[in-house]
């Protein structure tokens, strides 16, 4: 295929790990080359401001590239680093704790190429792994997480070990500095539409003490899938969002329009029912609204070919529904407000009052979505070829 692979190897304190790791990648070049037919092997180390001897031993390598942080800058920063400084056609990358055996990249390029796809993962979570049950569970909800919202399948969303097209780099950015890193990647990729494809691959314990914090980095883990997957796809976390609220204040109206409908009236204490039911439409439906212009703007963005949300008629319905609720909700409380404006009192049943405003406020929030969505339509868009 003659093409070059780079191997980058981010290292923060990992002088008890440092030979190891960077003389089983250079060992591995030979075997790597002959097995993936490829033209040359590159291995990079980037020492992210360690403040212990692995820059040290690291420069003794001399077959190695050794690029320094004279900083920290986290695991994500010093990967970027590895890749800018690197040559070759195909990225990968491995940690320097001696938990992978980079002779699995020859199986890993084996399948990225019989694929076709833009990156190959090495999976982790089998057998044979010696993963920490903790870690494995929370990378099983990730991987369903994803796959939830992107519709990829994946068993192993955070794997340190991956080989990837240097042409997908520049489509990456941006992607964090820190550990969650790779399941940024992995979502980021999944939104991208890119293909991926997985591999088992060998996973000892790791050498010296972690540096992840289950708690800490988990939430990191999630909150960047999530802000990933909602920077592509809005409607795929505000849809559920309005659906949810919308039904549940459905089911809790149907009580009060039981009993009124049959003749009973509405009783004061349905007045705590009734004002959850008004919160949760309300909620509902500005949760839609502002899923619509999140992914009207998110496709402007990223240029992508019109798609439902830029069809006229989601804007114009949304108009002539808020028109209505609006009128409607101003004719049900206008006799309200003459009453008061001409009295000084109200007589009229609270039921009412609730009913006209919870329909002028959902009437505002449509109404004004419809125009939002208009204001798109004159601004200049270039779409994806």
């Amino acid at each position: 295929m003659n093409e070059k692979l780079s191997i980058v190897i981010p290292a923060y304190n990992e002088e008890a790990s440092v030979d190891a790791i960077l003389k089983s990648c250079l060992d591995a070049r030979a075997a790597l080359i002959k097995d993936a037919g490829l033209s040359g092997v590159e291995v990079i180390l980037v020492d992210d401001g360690s403040k212990d001897k692995t820059l040290e031993k690291a420069r003794r390598w001399a077959e190695a590239k050794v690029v320094v942080h004279e900083r920290n800058k986290g695991y994500g920063a010093a990967l970027m680093t590895g890749f800018r400084a690197s040559s070759g056609d195909l990225l990968s990358f491995l940690d320097a704790d001696g938990t992978c055996d980079p002779l699995e990249f020859g199986g890993l390029i084996k399948s990225l190429r019989e694929a076709k796809a833009d990156m190959a993962v090495g999976a982790r979570l089998h057998a044979g792994s010696q993963m920490p049950f903790v870690r494995t569970i929370g990378n099983r909800l990730y991987a369903l997480l994803i796959r939830a919202l992107t519709g990829v399948s994946l068993t192993d969303t955070a794997s340190g070990m991956r080989v990837f097209k240097r042409a997908l780099l520049p489509r990456l950015a941006p992607l964090p500095t820190g550990l969650h890193f790779t399941p940024a990647m992995t979502a980021r990729v999944a939104c991208m539409g890119g293909v991926f494809v997985e591999r088992p691959i060998s996973y000892a314990e790791r050498v010296g003490q972690s540096k992840l914090s289950v708690v800490r980095d988990g939430v990191r883990f999630l909150r960047v899938i999530l802000g990933t997957v909602f920077a592509y796809f809005p409607m795929r976390v505000f849809g559920p969002l309005a659906t949810a609220f919308l039904l549940a204040a459905a089911g809790l109206a149907l009580l009060p329009a039981r009993t009124y409908l049959g003749g009973s009236g509405i009783e004061e204490w349905m007045i705590y029912r009734l004002l959850t039911v008004l919160t949760l439409s309300v909620c509902g439906v500005i949760f839609a609204a502002i899923g619509l212009l999140a992914q009207k703007a998110s496709n402007a963005a990223l240029g992508r070919p019109v798609s439902w949300v830029d069809r006229p008629a989601i804007r114009e319905t949304a108009g002539v529904c808020g028109a209505a609720l609006w009128l409607a909700g101003v004719g049900v409380n206008w006799p309200t407000v003459v009453e008061y404006a001409t009295t000084g009192h109200i007589t009229r049943h609270w039921a009412w009052v609730l009913l006209g405003a919870l329909a002028v406020i959902c009437g505002t929030v449509l109404v004004s979505l419809s125009i939002a969505l208009g204001a798109f339509a004159h601004l200049p868009r270039e779409d994806a070829s």
